[in-house]
């Protein structure tokens, strides 16, 4: 075959990829508490109250499966990615760190969940939980996110105990407890949505949490005051999640700072590519 012809069936294969339909993006679970007094100053009358922020790495999950995406994901990048979206709350990183609204820490990562009660690595989750405690800022000496995790049991390696643990960590407890209190009709006994939850629950989920503390009293030395956290996640099998990042920062946006009732789960709005491919023509080589 000609060198012109090879040149053709390249171009026509790269084009006729693109006119396929993009990937369905999964979609994005969020959680998202604040204190209400936090709220009512935050979101009054008018436009949202601009703030200054300072990000503080936390803590990250790295998984029991391997993926090289996700390990070689840097902060900096994370945040980057984070604070562009953080604008539509009228959230702005500091010019002058020393007079910063809120210190908002940063944790990220994978779930791990259940394979086998043989193989399940409580001490890995014990030490996910207390390093999610040293990752906290100087003077924080017990993070929310640690006294949270703290509460699961995990002595036990069962899949029950994956689900709680991954439930606690992801934001979907009080969703799940709400559907495991409703009546089925279901010869189980479980609801068709705490069913759908828990099969969430099940699977390996990229996540982000912030953690936003009021920066002003931290300086006073005063204990920190959690103001604000939000949590979002979407799963990770057939996904990057550096590709994912963007996505799941764009749909949790809309509740950065906001107090939500239960869960949110959102398909998010990503426009499909389309080339037209018009009437081939072989071209040469240049020789």
């Amino acid at each position: 075959m000609s060198k012109p012809a090879l040149t053709f069936l390249a171009l026509f294969a790269g084009l006729a990829a693109l006119a396929c339909p993009l990937r369905a993006v999964d979609p994005v679970a969020v959680s998202s508490t604040a204190s209400e007094e936090y709220a009512q100053q935050k979101f009054g009358p008018g436009a949202p109250k601009p703030e200054s922020y300072l990000f503080f790495q936390g803590k990250f999950f790295g998984g029991t499966t391997r993926d090289p995406n996700l390990e070689h994901a840097q902060f900096n990048d994370i945040v980057k990615i984070l604070a562009g979206n953080m604008v539509r709350q009228n959230y702005f990183p500091t010019k002058d760190p020393k007079n910063a609204d809120l210190l908002i820490v940063v944790h990220w990562g994978t779930t791990t969940v259940y394979e086998n009660p043989n193989q399940q690595d409580d001490l890995q989750r014990k030490n996910d939980a207390i390093a999610a405690e040293q990752a906290a800022p100087p003077s924080m000496d017990h993070s929310a996110l640690n006294q949270e995790l703290a509460i699961a049991d995990l002595e036990q390696g069962t899949e029950e105990n994956s689900i709680a643990f991954n439930a606690r960590l992801l934001g979907f407890r009080q969703q799940l407890a709400q559907e495991s209190n409703k009546l089925s009709s279901s010869s189980s006994g479980v609801s068709d949505g705490e069913i759908a939850l828990k099969l969430l629950l099940s699977e390996e989920r990229y996540f982000i949490i912030l953690m936003a503390y009021d920066y002003h009293t931290m300086k006073k030395g005063t204990p920190p005051k959690l103001l604000w956290s939000t949590r979002f996640s979407i799963r990770s099998p057939g996904n990057s999640f550096t590709a994912s990042l963007p996505v799941m920062s764009k749909v949790a946006a809309d509740y950065f700072g906001h107090p939500i009732d239960g869960l949110r789960i959102e398909k998010p709005d990503v426009p499909r590519g389309k080339v037209d491919v018009g009437v081939p023509q072989v071209v040469g080589d240049g020789k």
